[in-house]
């Protein structure tokens, strides 16, 4: 009987599995809804919980359900989460509130969130749980106070990494809240064994975390970028990296993913989103934009420029729509080659693999002119997700403590690679020094 691993993604608005062999090949995918996040007029967004309890239910269910239809055995899972959604419940485990989100607005910590939680309820003592350790709790009937957390998706909440427990300070304010906070254990721990079918549970890691993973960014220097709605960053490094906008996870034993995100990316060219195809032609053939722009399409701004009233700056303006939409792929970038210079000057050199994930890859000219930008390599990943990475940290937690050497065995897949053209690499790069002077006005 093959032995094969599951991977399990709570995301915002649906939660997904993926079943995966001992090669890491995708075997088989599964996905469920949640809960609308509800939002309220003080700033919160909140999701029942419930709602996680019947989709990881029904994830465990599905693929026990092919494993045994391929004739193998799951040996190991791991869950994964947006960081920072949690909720409260009483001593037994039963909820007290809806479940804050990540991104909910009532304060600026989970922490503080908590407390204003606590504030709307009558209630004693009570537990503060992560999405995994309160799914974990049902799946493998383990009282929900006796169930540990990972300082991954914990981080948020308070982790002192080089010790991988709470902070003292977080520490003290739990405890003159009443709130209990759960223990905390190195992602790749066991956690337990599902009801369902007998599966050993490991510690996980936050989904942006677990995209990383899924991309093939586990050696020193290795680097991800994701092209979605927003630009999103990852480095390996062999210390801890922070500074303003960026910071560190840690990846078992001795390696860190330092991470940004900003506000450019998919959102930045929206309004040419419809027929994107028919403008990605329209700009290869174009070619040079004629203006530089720093292509905002709001207010603030977190990396690589961290400035809370930016908006969109300009140097010269488009003589064209199609001007205009090669001017926003190159501005996003020269943000992004800005990016991983900071997070190289901090200690975190992508001298590594660049692998590249998100719809934004799909997109010829955009890889060619980040290619050029950046002067380097690109390497587009056919199949990748925070379920499959999760899946793949199982594995690795199977095979053994060091989950950093394990997942440095696992081959992602490259099927194509964007080689920098040198015309284009000469050129841009007195095109990347006027963008940093238009850096300069954004961070006055």
């Amino acid at each position: 009987m093959s032995e094969v691993f599951l991977g399990i993604d709570f995301a915002t608005q649906n939660s997904r599995g993926v079943l995966i062999d001992s090669q890491n090949r995708v075997l088989a995918r599964f996905s469920h809804e949640l809960a609308p996040v509800v939002s309220g007029a003080d700033g919160r967004l909140t999701q029942d919980p419930e709602s996680w309890l019947v989709a990881g239910r029904y994830l465990v269910e599905q693929a026990s359900a092919q494993a045994k239809q391929l004739g193998a055995r799951i040996i190991g899972m791991s869950i994964t989460a947006t960081s920072g959604t949690f909720l409260l419940t009483d001593l037994s485990g039963t909820p007290l509130t809806h479940a804050a989100m990540y991104n909910d607005g009532r304060a600026g910590s989970p922490l503080a969130r908590a407390e204003m939680m606590r504030a709307e309820i009558d209630a004693g003592e009570t537990l503060f749980a992560h999405v995994p350790e309160y799914v974990i709790s049902h799946l493998t009937g383990t009282p929900l106070k006796s169930v540990s957390t990972d300082w991954s998706h914990a981080m948020k909440t308070g982790i002192d990494l080089a010790k991988g427990d709470w902070k003292s300070a977080i520490q003290a304010t739990a405890q003159s809240l009443q709130i209990h906070l759960p223990s905390v254990v190195a992602p790749g721990a066991n956690l337990g064994t599902c009801t369902l079918g007998g599966i050993p549970i490991y510690a996980g890691m936050t989904d942006g975390c677990t995209a990383q993973i899924s991309a093939g960014g586990s050696n020193v220097g290795s680097a991800v970028t994701t092209l979605g709605t927003t630009l999103v960053l990852k480095v390996v490094a062999d210390k801890e990296v922070s500074g303003p906008g960026f910071y560190s996870h840690r990846l078992p034993a001795s390696r860190w993913l330092a991470g940004a995100a900003s506000n450019l990316g998919g959102i930045s060219f929206s309004k040419f989103s419809a027929d994107i195809e028919q403008w990605n032609e329209k700009a290869s053939a174009h070619g040079y934009a004629s203006h530089i722009i720093y292509p905002l399409v709001g207010t603030g701004e977190r990396f690589p420029l961290a400035n809370s009233k930016m908006s969109a700056l300009h140097a010269g303006e488009p003589t064209s729509q199609t001007d205009e939409f090669r001017g926003i792929l190159e501005g996003i970038a020269f943000a992004e080659r800005l990016s991983y210079e900071i997070l190289g000057a901090a200690g975190a050199p992508s001298n590594g693999e660049l692998f590249t994930v998100g719809g934004g890859s799909k997109s010829h000219l955009w890889n060619s002119i980040r290619s050029a930008v950046m002067n380097r390599t690109i390497a587009l990943v056919e199949d990748a997700g925070s379920d499959l990475g999760a899946a793949r940290l199982a594995h690795a937690a199977y095979l053994g403590s060091d989950i950093a050497a394990s997942l440095d065995s696992f081959n992602s897949s490259t099927p194509e690679h964007v080689y920098p053209d040198k015309k284009d690499v000469i050129y841009y790069e007195d095109r990347y020094q006027e963008f940093l002077s238009l850096c300069k006005v954004g961070t006055r």
